[in-house]
């Protein structure tokens, strides 16, 4: 009866080794991104990565571009996986959530961008992804027709003296 009980407590040993490695160890980078089983997730993200960048022959190189400034500043940080998820037919969210190590604490920036397949557009949804997008498609500031209506043209002055 003893034998039988030192195997269990070992078997119950073993399972609880293998859950706390589960949850401490990290998983390794390159993992396969978090898309849905669907062709147009998989298309979105297609068009994401491939998208051009504004310092960058794509979007995807931009933000390796990124990490590679952090792991030449020595910055820790944790590069997330590619995420889609679907907001309405035919237009999908594609992110990449990537953690650094600041002064004191951890900053996350998210880095998104809505693809409408119907047209093929990419347009940018987070402040962090801003910086990568192109000048030309970024979207205007908010209010900017009402407040380059307010200013009125004064001339300017010259003074000699």
């Amino acid at each position: 009866m003893g034998s039988k009980r030192i195997r269990i407590l070992l078997g119950l040993g073993v399972l609880v080794f293998l859950i706390v490695a589960g949850i401490v160890f990290p998983r390794p980078e390159g993992r396969t991104p978090d898309i849905p089983d669907d062709p147009q997730a998989h298309e979105a993200l297609t068009l994401v990565r491939s998208h051009p960048a504004r310092n960058a022959p794509t979007l995807e190189a931009a933000v390796n571009q990124y990490i590679e400034g952090l792991k030449e500043q020595g910055t820790s940080f944790r590069k997330g996986e590619w995420q889609v998820g679907q907001e309405r037919p035919g237009v999908y969210a594609v992110r990449l959530i990537v953690r650094e190590k600041g002064f004191d604490e951890w900053i996350e920036r998210e880095f998104a961008w809505r693809v409408t397949l119907r047209d093929k557009t990419v347009r940018v949804i987070s402040l962090a992804a801003v910086h990568f997008m192109p000048f030309h498609e970024l979207p205007p500031l908010p209010h900017q027709d009402q407040i380059s209506g307010t200013f009125r043209r004064v001339p300017m002055e010259t003074r000699h003296g």
